[in-house]
């Protein structure tokens, strides 16, 4: 590892305040979660291919069924993340919904974006495509809080190890209400926020990624809680156009935690003890390029 990447990472580490030696993990594993789609009112468009569905064995008010489908939908996939670079990639298992056939996830990229601004935090850009109903590569980008996942691998990951969300935070759809009930899910591994990203340039069919930094705050007043904010980032195109897709990690298991770097463990497929640090804002600007734009933008906005 040279010197330069060394400094970088240490000042990363030290704004977070956790402490780390210079090697890297590189951390693999399955998970599953809920999927639900959100209407641009904060409406949930519920799943209509499934019939039965709850939330950890729950019923009633709690329960994720109502009118005859499901509010969320169960989903799973696999997830890699490295924390030396903040970056990762993901699957998500094919599901059917509306009966038109399966959803089927294409390319699945994460990246630590920090705060959002420049500065140390949690969270985490997504950007993937879906092919569905023969709508090819539709576009959806997500900003996940992965304070949970980071919480957990701060105190060391071993294989075969289950992430939770005990130390997460509760995603932007908890307690929707649908048809009078409320309908929670609890704290995440990695929670979608409310946040919602940047289109880059004329996002058509096929555009990935299609959401990117700055984030925009979302003003839109839910409809069914009226809580200012929607899950998700909304689609720019495609048949759920405006609407929001919220995938929410619930629980994770590690299939693999290999520690390299510098000062690798005697055993690096075994697992790993370093903690994972989300790459603050600023770092992935520069390598992205778009800091050159924000001056621009900036510069043109003082002038006038």
């Amino acid at each position: 590892m040279n010197m330069k990447k060394t400094l970088l990472s240490a000042a990363i580490v030290s704004a977070l305040g956790i402490s780390a030696s210079a090697s890297a993990d590189t951390i693999t594993g399955s998970w599953t979660g809920w999927f639900t789609m959100i209407q641009a009112n904060g409406a949930v468009t519920a799943n209509s291919d499934y019939t039965t569905c709850s939330a950890n064995g729950s019923t009633g008010t709690n329960s994720m069924f109502n009118a005859g489908t499901c509010v969320r939908t169960a989903v799973s996939g696999t997830l890699g993340f490295d924390t030396a670079t903040g970056a990762g990639t993901g699957t998500v298992n094919a599901f059917s919904f509306f009966a038109k056939g399966n959803a089927l996830a294409t390319t699945i990229t994460f990246q630590a974006i920090g705060d959002g601004v420049g500065g140390p935090g949690t969270l985490v850009l997504g950007n993937m495509g879906f092919n569905w109903n023969n709508n090819n590569g539709i576009p959806v980008s997500i900003v996940l809080d992965a304070q949970g996942f980071f919480a957990m691998a701060a105190g060391g990951l071993t294989a075969s190890q289950t992430v939770t969300g005990a130390f997460g935070v509760l995603p932007a759809s908890d307690n929707t209400v649908v048809g009078g009930n409320t309908f929670p899910m609890g704290a995440a591994v990695m929670a979608t926020t409310i946040h919602n990203t940047t289109d880059i340039g004329t996002v058509v069919l096929g555009t990935n990624p299609s959401g990117t930094l700055p984030l925009v705050t979302d003003t839109v007043v839910d409809s069914t809680t009226g809580e200012t904010g929607l899950g998700g980032s909304p689609m720019p195109t495609g048949p759920f156009a405006g609407f929001n897709a919220n995938f929410d990690i619930m629980s994770m298991h590690v299939d693999s935690c290999t520690e390299t770097g510098d000062n690798p463990g005697p055993n690096p497929t075994a697992g790993c003890a370093v903690a994972a640090v989300p790459v603050p804002a600023a770092v992935w600007l520069f390598g992205s390029g778009l800091v050159g734009l924000a001056g621009i933008a900036r510069r043109k906005k003082r002038n006038s």
